[in-house]
């Protein structure tokens, strides 16, 4: 398949973890405008992301991925629903006490706020949970805005002692609330799955990590092609070609040959 990608900064090539294991002919937009975005107005990210989404149709993509709020925002038929399945087949099915923690920058969880309850009325309750009588119907959302997180993304390792410090302190908050899932609005978040994994007990606070996307991705989209990727970006290229981590990502080593030009 032609897959495309919408991406602003790294935190969409994060999926790269995933998606660099099958092949398929992958076409990245990326757009360095405006980022970082969460203190950006919705309509403004949405323009940029219709923008995106427009080139790469010309380039005969057959699928297109976009971040996860714009995605539950999006009714093209064109667009990859791999945040919707995610909420619908792991954060609500197996939630404990129906009660949802999202994480996000400030725009995303604005948005969230109002779609994922409608998103939400797409999903129908297992037996187990309606048998639960302290199952929250419907569910019961907290929110937590994170806009650190993003930066951390550019600059420092995963691991960095800081990074992890902050994450810890910003989780801190739901150990308290009584969440027992917790979802984050942006695909750079799931780099800092083992930190946020290790801080709860999965038994009373569940993190469906990238795996479980990677599950989802193979089911929507079974190989078809060879391995390749086009990236097209606005701005200096070696915003991602100095990244040496990364790199060898998405050229699975050095065995494949990534194409980078001016869009």
């Amino acid at each position: 398949m032609k897959i495309g990608i919408v991406a602003s900064a790294k935190d969409m090539l994060s999926l790269f973890k995933i998606l660099s294991k099958y092949d398929h002919e992958y076409y990245v937009w990326y757009d360095s405008q405006y980022w970082f975005r969460w203190d950006k107005s919705a309509d403004m990210v949405q323009e940029r992301i219709t923008i995106g989404k427009k080139y790469l149709e010309k380039k005969g993509v057959d699928c297109i991925i976009i971040p996860p709020v714009y995605e539950l925002l999006s009714e093209d038929i064109n667009v990859l629903k791999l945040f919707e399945t995610y909420l619908l087949s792991y954060a609500f099915q197996f939630s404990l006490i129906g009660k949802i923690w999202l994480i996000g920058d400030y725009t995303d969880i604005k948005l969230a706020k109002t779609i994922i309850p409608d998103i939400e009325k797409k999903y129908k309750l297992t037996d187990n949970q309606s048998n639960i009588s302290k199952f929250h119907k419907p569910l019961v959302y907290r929110y937590k805005e994170v806009q650190m997180w993003k930066y951390f993304l550019t600059t420092f390792s995963y691991s960095n002692y800081m990074v992890n410090k902050t994450i810890k302190f910003d989780l801190r908050y739901f150990k308290d609330a009584g969440v027992d899932t917790v979802v984050p609005l942006n695909y750079g978040y799931f780099n800092y799955q083992r930190t946020i994994s290790k801080y709860f007990n999965f038994n009373k606070t569940r993190f469906h990590q990238l795996e479980k996307l990677e599950e989802i991705f193979c089911l929507l989209c079974p190989d078809t092609t060879k391995y390749s990727i086009n990236i097209m970006c606005n701005s200096n290229p070696e915003l991602i070609t100095r990244d040496r981590k990364l790199m060898y990502i998405l050229q699975r080593g050095k065995s494949v040959e990534i194409r980078v030009s001016n869009s």
